[in-house]
């Protein structure tokens, strides 16, 4: 297995650093220890375990550009879990400290990398490279970014959800089109770590979830950062990935089992939710992975089989479809299917909790048009636009809300645009060339499924609360970055 000579090759790396990283570790170990004795054996526990990963993959990154990428694109999703351990250590004051150490040590070695002549950044030259409209765009948006978070009312904490999320995402994009070696089985690794991380960040939830189906007979999630609603949003960019690498041998073959791996995650992960916008964009990625496997059907069928049962029993027994079946036993059938009373308008009826805050945020796009309330300002904004005290929310819970009322109509139709004509371009070359639609295809599917799952649950870019995740921003980035790459760079092969 392809991923387990690759971890060989990484521990007889790092036994070399062998004992600065155990004084590291047994520095930190011993000061957590000091600082929470023993009120918290947990989250001590786990530290042990957060504290090795941090340094050995800090570590890891100085090995070569190569191993840099791939260790950075694996740890992001992590580093929420990483931060909610500090939080729960009272050690909340590390804070975005550990986005900017990984992007630090990241562009270091890029740094190493472009001595090295690895790296072309004519590339991305705005005047002449050739990825310049993704420069030029990147440019305006930054732009546009800056000077929302100049006018919001909370400009340091604007400016550093701006500079952790959109600045840094733009700095690691142009390092990865600027690389010289990036071929397609490059491409694939990076896909593989980068679906690598994502599934690690759903483990909590899994954790709690059936930790409660099996000890108190209820279906409860996580909230916040590590929570289900948000963490599905980004797993849905990069399930069609997992679904074909998984049961399609030949698309990649070096990490097939690690991909089948990926995907038994995923099934647990999936088959535990509740979510009415997750069964329709798991959904999505089904059908066109299946249209894009053909020879394969029959086994997508059986995982689906498995996956949609699970969500179609979570689904029905929410407290709307209790509502209906309680409805059904008062007034029969008729009650619900008769005329004007079908069971889908009954089924927006209940969905009826999401249209306040759309009408909040469309209250803040109408007063704040152009540049929105700042990065993050939402929850600052929420009352005053008539909120509720005893609900409070932190963004709009809808993906195009969210980005609207925070940095602004241009920003939103900039962003979108770009988008887009990534996601066509991507289809049309994937179309013609038919030996990168196994790249080219399931990004774009991810990008329809975060599309539907995100205006229906309603999914946020970033939080603005702490443990901040940069999360989906970061695999929305990469997975832009790896259409744009592939479309451009193997033009004429």
């Amino acid at each position: 297995m392809e991923f387990i000579n690759e971890c060989k090759e990484y521990v007889s790396y790092l036994k070399k650093y062998l004992f600065l990283i155990l004084g590291l570790y047994i520095l930190s170990e011993i000061y957590i220890f000091v600082k929470i004795g023993k009120s918290n054996i947990f989250m001590f526990l786990s530290s042990i375990f957060i504290i090795l990963f941090i340094l050995c993959s800090l570590f890891l990154c100085f090995k070569d550009f190569r191993t840099t990428i791939k260790i950075y694109i694996l740890s992001i999703p992590i580093i929420p879990i990483i931060l909610y351990i500090f939080f729960r250590l009272n050690m909340s004051w590390i804070g975005n400290g550990v986005y900017w150490i990984y992007l630090a040590v990241f562009v270091i070695n890029g740094v190493k990398a472009l001595r090295k002549n690895e790296l072309d950044f004519s590339k991305i030259s705005i005047k002449r490279g050739k990825y310049r409209i993704y420069g030029i765009v990147s440019l305006i948006l930054i732009g546009l970014a800056i000077i929302s978070s100049g006018l919001s009312i909370n400009k340091l904490e604007s400016f550093s959800l701006i500079g952790v999320s959109l600045i840094s995402m733009v700095i690691v994009s142009a390092f990865i089109l600027s690389y010289k070696n990036m071929d397609m089985n490059f491409i694939k690794t990076i896909i593989a770590y980068l679906c690598i991380g994502v599934a690690i960040s759903s483990i909590p939830d899994i954790v709690v979830a059936t930790y409660s189906l099996i000890f108190s007979g209820k279906n409860q999630h996580l909230y916040g950062v590590l929570g289900s609603n948000f963490m599905l949003g980004y797993t849905i960019m990069v399930l069609p990935f997992i679904l074909l690498y998984a049961v399609n041998k030949k698309v990649c073959t070096k990490y097939n089992s690690l991909f089948k791996l990926l995907l038994l995650i995923e099934i647990i992960n999936l088959s535990t939710q509740m979510s009415r916008g997750i069964v329709i964009a798991v959904f999505i990625c089904f059908i066109f992975v299946m249209m894009l496997d053909k020879k394969n059907f029959i086994k997508y069928v059986l995982v689906g089989a498995v996956v949609f049962s699970c969500l179609g029993y979570n689904v029905t027994h929410r407290w709307e479809f209790n509502e209906i079946r309680h409805e059904i036993k008062i007034d029969g059938i008729e009650g619900i299917v008769g005329e004007g009373k079908g069971i889908f308008k009954k089924l927006m009826e209940q969905t009826k909790s999401r249209r306040p805050i759309w009408t909040i945020a469309l209250g803040m796009v109408n007063d704040k048009p152009y540049f929105g309330v700042g990065p993050g300002q939402f929850k600052n904004y929420y009352l005053q636009y008539g909120g509720k005290p005893s609900r409070m929310y932190i963004d709009a819970h809808n993906i195009i809300l969210n980005v609207a009322t925070e940095v602004g109509l241009i920003f939103t139709l900039v962003l979108f645009a770009l988008s887009v004509s990534i996601f066509i371009k991507s289809f049309v070359f994937g179309w013609k060339n038919k030996k990168y639609r196994h790249i080219l295809f399931p990004g774009a599917i991810g990008m329809v499924a975060l599309f539907l799952y995100g205006n229906i649950t309603g999914q946020a870019f970033i939080t603005s609360r702490y443990p901040i995740s940069i999360v989906p921003t970061f695999v929305f980035t990469i997975v832009n970055t790896i259409l744009i790459k592939t479309t451009k760079e193997f033009v004429g092969e």
